[in-house]
């Protein structure tokens, strides 16, 4: 049984598998998959436990396009080893490359 759920969301998501590495410390750095991307955020998938609240900082690496660099994320929610993250901090130079990023992507639909 599906349901339908709206969703509220300011900006678009988009359906992605990129490659990424983050920081929860300024030093630890873990990889981890991009698995949804919007202009304010994503969702992680990696192999260690972040909570909810944990800064982070983010590098996004699609295949054939420039990488992303999120200087200020913090984890919203976590669930089985999957992270929604928002940005907070996001330079203006990053902000254009992301920007064109999303532009070359099909965007999120739900069925």
């Amino acid at each position: 049984m599906a349901s339908t759920i709206m969703e509220l969301r300011k900006h678009q998501r988009y359906p992605v598998r990129f490659k990424s590495i983050f920081s929860i410390d300024g030093m630890h750095i873990e990889d981890g998959v991009v698995t949804d991307l919007s202009l304010e955020g994503c969702r992680l998938t990696s192999a260690i436990h972040i909570p909810p609240n944990t800064p982070i900082e983010i590098h996004i690496r699609p295949d054939q396009h420039a990488p992303v660099y999120v200087s200020g994320a913090v984890v919203c929610w976590e669930k089985d080893s999957v992270f929604g993250l928002a940005f907070k901090a996001l330079p203006e130079l990053e902000s254009a490359t992301l920007t064109r990023l999303l532009w070359l992507l099909p965007s999120w639909t739900e069925e």
